[in-house]
């Protein structure tokens, strides 16, 4: 049996609706069998034979679904159920939402917030701060997923005071040795994220796990790069495809953070080996492990991202959390397995690690990447292509509304360099698009709009811009936001777009899809329905 999707404008090639590929696309076997002309003999055939279904689409438009190159998808679930900060402008409203939500949930065992940004409460990061509010354990999340703010409560219960900082992070203290409340990187991925995932049940992170999946295909997403894996994560996954309730392509990336001894580095990438050997693209193409994520520097909001000078407002010299001798060790025992390396580099200093040791393996086609990449330095930008590395980029960082207070932390020039999108372009790399939920919104639009126009989407009328110079021309984000995904883990051949051959995963568009017309209308924009591999997995049309 096939089904015929017919009276559609079928974008496949360019996104502008008035040149679709055609009006009519077939799906047979889970495949694109057919895109073209509705009035084509060979569509007539179809059509007029009983056994084949036909969708009408009465004019909508029918693109590539979405992949999410850069996402923390169990993370994002959990985030779900948090309460959201972002909207705070002081310290003020934080305390007051943090109150409100004390009074409303008086038998929750623990208070779990996201969304604080450094920017608003500068150095008022203390743990005194949140105990005026409530006794009970709080945990407050940065924006950015780098730091955790919490009170006394939850300092007691992970039980630290006596702890060391891990390699890679930092349990700050004041001058008598106390701890303030305030976790950075390394303390924030080992003790805080680990203490409260322990402290949820299986069956609660499942359920967080369905709402994200559910969230995903209603934005229009198929498939998706996680890039924050660990065991017990991975079998909840496995679990959900046993079950059928998978509706999400998953290629994953191992979190792999650093240690005292190459020893015990290499440790960590060998149980990354092992996994990968049962579950790859040949093995398991739906679930799969791509590679290992290394961390290198933090963020530049928290004044931790490696840049090459001392930072404005702290006058701090942050050098990268990995020393290059160790990262080369962890990077050719993951390369020499055939796995795909993935290298989170915000500062410049970072990045020039990065590319220099991804260049020393000498293995260009293995499709290393490099996460953020948002401060860059020009010989840096040019090389990625040349390398064949994959530059992962996360426009909705570049928001002008959020950067605003990057030049009195980095100065001017650095900032002029920031999110040099159009440069990686230009030189050949190749550009992956994710949305790096949920420290952002995870929604392709907003993405999708802040690199073709370098403003915010959450302004979209403001013309303010941020480095318009490297904004990237539509089609090439599109293609960015499917395609790069698809090719960045090498599932360009399966997914990633449409075409004769490739699994039918696309996406049916609400109403008009002129964008090029006005670019902030591509944040009107709805998916009607969602399809994975000829399969409908979410319908915006069914009344609730």
């Amino acid at each position: 049996m096939k089904t015929i999707f017919k009276n559609a404008r079928v974008l496949a090639e360019h996104i502008e609706p008035d040149y679709p590929t055609g009006t009519c696309l077939v799906v047979e076997d889970n495949h694109i069998s057919y895109i073209g002309d509705g009035a084509d003999d060979v569509v007539t055939l179809l059509v007029d034979d009983e056994e084949n279904d036909q969708v009408d689409l009465k004019g909508q438009t029918l693109i590539p679904s979405f992949i999410d190159a850069h996402v923390h998808l169990l993370q994002f679930g959990i985030s779900l159920a948090k309460v959201d900060l972002r909207p705070c402008k002081s310290l003020a409203e934080i305390e007051a939402v943090i109150r409100r939500t004390a009074e409303a949930r008086p038998d929750a065992a623990r208070l779990l917030f996201r969304g604080w940004r450094h920017a608003v409460t500068g150095s008022h990061v203390l743990a005194s701060t949140l105990d005026r509010v409530s006794a009970r354990p709080i945990y407050v999340d940065s924006d950015d997923l780098h730091s955790a703010w919490c009170n006394t409560a939850a300092l007691d219960e992970m039980d630290i005071r006596n702890k060391a900082d891990p390699e890679g992070g930092r349990i700050h203290r004041d001058h008598e040795g106390a701890l303030t409340g305030f976790l950075e990187e390394a303390a924030v991925l080992g003790i805080v994220w680990p203490f409260l995932g322990d402290a949820m049940s299986s069956e609660e992170k499942l359920s967080c796990l369905r709402s994200a999946i559910g969230e995903y295909n209603k934005a229009g997403y198929t498939a998706v790069v996680d890039m924050a894996m660990d065991e017990t994560y991975w079998g909840l996954l496995l679990e959900l495809k046993s079950a059928g309730e998978l509706t999400l392509r998953v290629a994953a990336h191992f979190l792999v953070m650093p240690a005292k001894t190459d020893e015990e580095n290499l440790a960590q990438v060998e149980r990354v080996v092992r996994l990968h050997e049962k579950y790859n693209l040949a093995t398991s193409p739906d679930l799969r492990v791509a590679g290992i994520k290394i961390i290198c520097d933090g963020v530049v909001d928290g004044c931790t991202a490696a840049i090459s000078h001392p930072y404005l407002n702290t006058g701090e010299l942050v050098d990268p959390t990995w020393t290059p001798a160790a990262l080369q060790v962890v990077l050719a025992a993951a390369d020499a397995a055939s796995m795909q390396c993935a290298l989170h580099a915000i500062g410049d200093a970072a990045v020039s690690m990065a590319v220099n040791g991804l260049e020393a393996l000498g293995t260009t086609g293995r499709r290393h990447r490099i996460e953020h990449l948002e401060l860059t330095r020009p010989e840096d930008a040019q090389r990625l292509g040349r390398l064949g590395i994959t530059a992962s980029i996360q426009p909705v960082h570049l928001d002008p509304e959020y950067n605003r207070l990057w030049p009195p932390m980095i100065g001017h020039e650095s900032c002029a360099r920031a999110f040099a999108y159009r440069e990686f372009h230009d030189h050949g790399a190749r550009l992956a698009i994710g949305s790096d939920a949920p420290t952002a919104p995870h929604s392709p639009w907003n993405n999708i709009f802040n690199a073709a126009t370098r403003r915010s989407f959450r302004r979209p009328q403001d013309e303010e811009t941020f480095n318009e110079q490297y904004k990237l021309g539509l089609d090439d984000v599109f293609s960015a936001a499917s395609h790069g995904g698809a090719y960045s883990c090498f599932a360009e051949n399966m997914i990633g777009g449409l075409q004769v051959g490739k699994k039918a995963d696309f996406i049916i568009l609400q109403g008009d899809t002129k964008w090029s017309l006005d670019l902030s209308s591509l944040l009107a924009s709805r998916v009607s329905e969602t399809w994975l591999g000829g399969r409908r997995v979410f319908n915006g049309n069914e009344k609730l």
